[in-house]
């Protein structure tokens, strides 16, 4: 008699080539996928030296290379988009002071926002892995992130299907703190944040308080190295709102599983956390077995 069991999604992992990261996807995610036991992966590039379209140089890095990845392994992969927010024409003066607020037309294109079109409509990739420590901005910055955030809502009505922002919020700087999160989550209500890190470093106390009302934020326990800090938004919002990834290929699975185990209460929970929800969420159906 066969059974059917929730897919293992793990959220997290950096594929591709820079100087601290040598993992070529084609070769070796497949194997680390079914080593670790996860059905279905969710990439995106590697943080430090991300581009928009892959270089001549470095055929291992750029939005390309992930949607190449998820193209060779469709039923494997989930693929996300990496954005340089800062590439956008100002709408009015800032400098000099003399002419602030006036509006500005010296440079009209918004590289930006023309990426994350392609990534989302011609690559189809599924949204955006966002590290605002890594690459300089907050994630709540209105005038940097809220047109990001628009168009994105517009393009997943438009290729209708679920987009995904997976942030960097481990709380590590005011950029990405819990409050962060929920400052721009609570303005973008149709999409899903995945909070990954859960706020650790400095997030005692504010997770559940400030997060958990934002019901379009799961809270990510990727290395998340400090169950005290989830244990109160567990408690009181439930499993359906954790997702979990392994941060590969720098961490192994077996930190995501330890810390997985440290906070479900049965076997039943750890299936939600480690692929359930995010499967409920994004229509993917059961594995028959």
């Amino acid at each position: 008699m066969s059974i059917e069991r929730y897919p293992v999604i793990d959220t997290h992992f950096h594929v591709g080539v820079n100087a601290i990261n040598t993992f070529i996807a084609e070769d070796d995610l497949i194997p680390w996928m079914d080593k670790a036991k996860i059905d279905i992966q969710i990439t995106f590039q590697v943080n430090e030296g991300f581009t928009h379209r892959t270089p001549d140089w470095n055929p291992y890095l750029g939005n390309d290379y992930v949607a190449k990845i998820q193209k060779m392994f469709p039923e494997r992969v989930i693929g996300l988009a990496t954005i340089n927010p800062w590439h956008q024409a100002p709408k009015n003066y800032v400098f000099p002071l003399s002419k602030r607020g006036q509006s500005f037309n010296a440079v009209t294109a918004s590289p930006t926002l023309d990426e994350v079109e392609r990534c989302i409509v011609d690559l189809g990739l599924w949204g955006l892995k966002m590290h605002p420590l890594e690459h300089g901005y907050a994630v709540n910055n209105a005038d940097l992130i809220h047109p990001i955030m628009d168009r994105l809502t517009e393009l997943q009505e438009k290729v209708n299907r679920k987009l995904i922002m997976v942030v960097h919020a481990m709380g590590d700087t005011i950029f990405n703190s819990p409050e962060a999160v929920a400052d721009i989550a609570k303005f973008y209500p149709d999409l899903l944040f995945l909070m990954v890190h859960c706020g650790f470093v400095w997030g005692y106390g504010t997770v559940a308080r400030v997060v958990g009302p934002c019901e379009n934020v799961m809270f990510d326990l990727t290395t998340c190295a400090q169950k005290s800090v989830v244990l109160e938004a567990y408690e009181k919002y439930g499993v359906q709102r954790f997702t979990a990834g392994s941060d590969g290929p720098f961490a192994s699975p077996s930190v995501k599983m330890a810390i997985v185990e440290d906070v479900a209460n049965s076997e039943e929970e750890k299936e939600l956390i480690l692929g359930g929800n995010l499967a409920r969420y994004l229509g993917i159906p059961k594995i028959k077995e």
